[in-house]
């Protein structure tokens, strides 16, 4: 079985958060279990804004992602659409394509979220 979990790609990528904490594994550890319970509020809050039509909402949400993402390693994934959100809402853009951004983006986070559970409590 560990064989199989060795062929599939990771989504996120710890070692920008590692190289930030110079080692210290207390401080990586709560850093993971930080996104494990904001990431999924920021998510939530975005699908609201979004739902809503939102568009300071979904600013402030994307924002919000835009400085958190890197820690993880998100940012090679969706920061493009991240940083493309921002932009849409701030001009008021079609909410079908910021719809449309926001699914990878979800789509990804939940990947993080299952690669990462069970980091936070090993680490």
């Amino acid at each position: 079985m560990e064989a199989k979990t060795e062929n599939i790609q990771k989504t996120t990528d710890l070692s920008y958060l590692i190289e930030l904490s110079a080692g210290n594994k207390v401080f990586v550890k709560e850093m993971v279990a930080l996104f494990l319970s904001e990431n999924p509020e920021e998510i939530k809050a975005l699908a609201k804004g979004i739902a809503e039509k939102n568009y300071k909402t979904i600013k402030t949400v994307a924002h919000k992602l835009r400085s958190t993402i890197p820690f993880i390693g998100l940012d090679k994934h969706i920061e493009k659409e991240v940083v493309e959100i921002e932009s849409m809402a701030s001009e008021s853009v079609d909410i079908k394509e910021i719809e449309i951004r926001f699914s990878k983006i979800k789509s990804v986070c939940e990947k993080a979220y299952f690669e990462l559970s069970p980091v936070s409590s090993v680490i």
